[in-house]
């Protein structure tokens, strides 16, 4: 080849289009790391050889919290209503506030009791309303105050030490136990710091199950009547940094002492929004603290590797003295100023609404309230709007265009930019379609990385195609081509603005993450104004002003897919997770790179971008189809399993039995159960749905420990069972008597007796009502209807190693000429803590056989129905 075609090649081979086309990717993943390193960097431990410097002197020290996390795991899971939880936990979490107390100074009061309590409540659920009904739960409470000064309010921290089925709970919930703990040290143990209010420290024993601690508290403690605010402290996950992800309700300041006593803040109020939309399967004790007790709070949680939250992987050796850190070190100054906050000791004169906040790569906060929110959205949306006439005021005058056809093409930029939104958006959702109707779905689960290129890339090309499509097809003699990235990028401001108005004016506070795009383009947009558009001088003035809305939203794009792609697995089979993640990717495409996409009507050679973007996809869609692309890791990343061995028994009105048997219930937790299951255990080839079951008894005659799973029945798998299960404590479920307390109106009484988690589902016949009961005080809303009847639940719990019978009482109103029965009875067992060796051979035998890569809840359950 002559050397002048070579070279004629190179040139056209290396040009600006592709330096760009490498360039660009390449800040956008330097920056995303950036961002990412942030994110993960945690302050080191204080050890316990520090603590005599006078650099450390009051500080929270991770080492001795790691060794007290130590303490408390070492016998394994601590659900509630076991042994470990209920004796071990709580004589060690006792003996602890006692060595603490005794090596407080003299100018603290601390006291402190095992409080145990009965109580009920309606948890009151769209579809699925719970009446939670316990005995005996065991919560610590701990009292501290300051002699002398002491204004009888108290600030409340709660956290709680029981732990879910199988998980040492070293994350969930012991992490934030021992962080009380040491708390508690540095406020009894530093000289010189005041405290006008107490601290109330209430360490609750039963969370998990429907979070009956903290509500036993509000209702049956003295001192709840005390209390002026809470924090509530809860894990989701295992390690990394906590986000304070609720505040108030109405209480703002709140905030404003987060934001100036906080050391590294993380929080947002889209997280806040996000949890209230029931977005996240998971709930915390702050729901109860602050309906239930009246009170304003913070509610915090860690929030990484949610792969081994509530699994046998949450263990010690997961958590890290730097999470420990940051967490103590931000809690430590935050109750120091609240304990000391003259709002507490009048909290009801600062009630003032609900607040906006966020912070910025965690190095400050900002706060304000909603409604200075409506202000500052509103008008930056309107402003948004002048700018954008006036810079097509300023095309008309400068480049001597006629006014409607600026105003033409202005419109169609905006019509070509929302089409290409769609656009984007729809390449996402299709491929999250194909790669789920393959079989490849969640290949991202564990390989985060992937969905970058199988979702971002499909909906930045679409974003890119719109107005490359038009300025090839559609050319003016009156505007230059970067004229046109001007209207186009215009177009995507007003959509910007117009969504800020728009879900500002729709109380959506989470609107704000739309004030970084808006503010920064409104900035360049005035120095360009200014520069009268200076030809590629106001090209690097908009790309200069980009810099900080990527750095958040790269910051975002981090948080939310650390919380939500570990939530995948953990939610059900009958809705495809790629579909959330292309949407939630499309999304933060948008917010990324909405306002840099237009610039590709000014590259020459645009096969180059079109042909990077093919390439990146094609390459990432290759590596998902690759044993890399498999969703689930042994010891990171495991798949969940809830695989139940259940002894149903039915029975007639006369007391006989019409049906009884034992099965295998399996009951999904993400997109591949059963398929995988089924290609790894032949056995669980031969499962069914539970189909007809569900006509026939009531709520499929499943022993669901909670009646929400009743939701997934249409996608939950059974086995028949040849052995029977093995029951650690029999239930005992006897008739006691009937009375007729009025005309029309029948009373029956009953005696059970069984292991610390049961429950009932009553279902009155047609014509009949259930008017009373032993459970509340009033009758809840039915959960959802089974043929045409109403449907109670109650979640019956006996906790301190208490089984003492219960005796308890159903009435039903009766319309007349109705018949003799009245209503279903199902009372339900789970002997969910009891060791395996109550598990029957065949079962165990199944178990076995289970992948290396799966995490599995397994105990026996029984449930036995009546028609009274």
């Amino acid at each position: 080849m002559p050397y002048a075609e070579g070279k004629k090649l190179l040139t056209y081979i290396f040009n600006l289009e592709l330096l760009w086309c490498v360039l660009g990717p390449g800040v956008g993943i330097g920056i995303y790391f950036l961002t990412y390193w942030n994110w993960n960097s945690l302050p080191s431990g204080v050890h316990l050889a520090d603590e005599s410097h006078r650099s450390t002197d009051g500080r929270f020290v991770a080492e001795r919290a790691l060794y007290d996390l130590g303490a408390l795991t070492s016998r394994g899971p601590r659900v509630a209503g076991s042994e470990t939880n209920e004796r071990f936990a709580v004589d060690l979490l006792h003996g602890a506030v006692a060595t603490i107390a005794r090596a407080a100074l003299p100018e603290y009061d601390v006291t402190y009791e095992t409080q145990r309590v009965n109580g009920s409540y309606i948890l009151d659920y769209e579809d699925y309303p719970i009446t939670s009904y316990y005995r005996n739960v065991q919560n610590i409470v701990v009292s501290v105050v300051r002699r002398g000064s002491f204004s009888g309010k108290y600030l409340l921290l709660n956290a709680h030490f029981d732990s879910a089925v199988t998980s040492p709970g070293a994350g969930d919930d012991g992490t934030m136990v021992v962080v009380m703990l040491e708390l508690m040290r540095q406020l009894t143990q530093t000289a010189g710091s005041s405290m006008q209010h107490g601290v109330l420290f209430l360490f609750n024993g039963c969370e998990e199950n429907t979070m009956q601690g903290a509500h036993g508290f509000v209702r049956g403690h003295p001192l709840a009547q005390s209390v002026a605010a809470f924090i509530n402290l809860d894990v989701a996950a295992n390690g990394g940094r906590e986000i304070m992800f609720q505040s108030g309700p109405n209480y703002p300041f709140l905030m404003a002492y987060y934001r100036d006593h906080v050391q590294r803040p993380y929080a947002n109020t889209l997280g806040e929004e996000v949890f209230q939309m029931g977005l996240v399967p998971s709930f915390t004790d702050y729901e109860t603290l602050s309906k239930q007790g009246g009170w304003p709070g913070l509610d915090f949680a860690l929030s990484s590797y949610g792969y081994l939250y509530h699994t046998a992987l949450d263990a010690r050796e997961t958590i890290s003295a730097g999470t420990l850190q940051h967490i103590g070190d931000n809690l430590l100054g935050l109750v120091r100023a609240l304990s000391n906050a003259d709002e507490l000791g009048s909290i009801r004169d600062h009630r003032e609404g609900t607040a906006v906040f966020f912070d910025f790569m965690h190095l400050f906060l900002v706060y304000y309230t909603e409604t200075t929110g409506m202000i500052v959205n509103i008008v930056l949306g309107v402003l948004s709007l002048a700018l954008i006439i006036g810079t097509l005021f300023m095309i008309m005058r400068k480049e001597g265009a006629v006014g409607t056809n600026v105003l033409f093409e202005a419109g169609m930029a905006l019509i070509v930019q929302t089409l290409s939104i769609v656009l984007g958006a729809g390449l996402s959702v299709l491929v999250a379609v194909i790669f789920d109707a393959c079989g490849r779905s969640m290949s991202w689960f564990t390989s985060t990385w992937l969905l970058f290129g199988l979702y971002f890339v499909p909906c930045i090309s679409g974003l890119t195609l719109g107005p490359f499509l038009y300025v090839h097809f559609r050319k003016i003699p009156f505007l230059h081509d970067q004229g046109r990235v001007i209207l186009f990028l215009h177009a995507q401001h007003c959509i910007y603005a117009f969504l800020l108005i728009t879900l500002s004016i729709g109380g959506i506070r989470s609107a704000f993450v739309l004030l970084f795009p808006i503010i920064f383009y409104c900035a360049t947009t005035i120095i360009n104004m200014i520069i009268q558009f200076r030809l590629r001088v106001w090209i690097y003035v908009h790309l200069a002003g980009q810099l900080v809305p990527v750095i958040y939203f790269c910051t975002l794009t981090v948080t939310l897919f650390a919380v939500f792609v570990p939530m995948t697995g953990r939610s059900s089979n009958s809705s495809n997770p790629d579909l959330q993640m292309a949407l939630f990717s499309s999304l933060l495409a948008l917010l990324l790179v909405g306002l840099l996409t237009p610039f590709v009507v000014l590259f020459r050679r645009k096969l180059f971008v079109f042909g990077t973007f093919l390439l990146m996809f094609l390459v990432t869609a290759i590596v998902a189809a690759t044993p890399e692309g498999f969703p689930f890791r042994e010891r990171t990343s495991p798949q969940r399993y809830y695989i139940f061995h259940q002894q149903r028994n039915f029975y007639w009105p006369n007391g006989t039995l019409r049906d009884s048997g034992a099965i295998y219930y399996l009951h999904p937790q993400d997109r591949h159960t059963p398929a995988l299951l089924q290609s790894e255990v032949p056995e669980w080839s031969a499962a069914r749905l539970l189909g007809d079951e569900c006509e026939r008894e009531l709520y499929c005659g499943i022993p669901f420990y909670i009646n929400r799973y009743h939701r997934q029945s249409g996608s939950s798998y059974w086995l028949p069972a040849v052995e029977p299960p093995i029951f650690p404590e029999q239930v005992i479920f006897q008739f006691v008597s009937r009375e007729s307390p009025a005309p029309g109106r029948h009373r029956l009484f009953f005696r059970v007796q069984g292991p610390s988690h049961m429950s009932l589902y009553v279902s009155p016949l047609a014509g009949r009502k259930l008017v009373g009961w032993s459970f509340s005080d009033r009758i809840p809303p039915s959960g959802k209807r089974w043929n045409g009847q109403d449907v109670y639940f109650v979640n019956f719990f006996s906790g301190s190693l208490d089984l003492a019978p219960f005796t308890f009482y159903i009435e039903i109103e009766q319309e007349v000429g109705t018949g003799d029965s009245h209503f279903y009875l199902s009372v339900v067992a789970q002997y969910m803590h009891h060791d395996t060796v109550y598990r029957a051979r065949e079962f165990q035998s199944l178990l076995n056989k289970m992948p290396n890569y799966a995490h599995t809840v397994a105990y026996p359950g029984y449930l036995e129905s009546w028609i009274f």
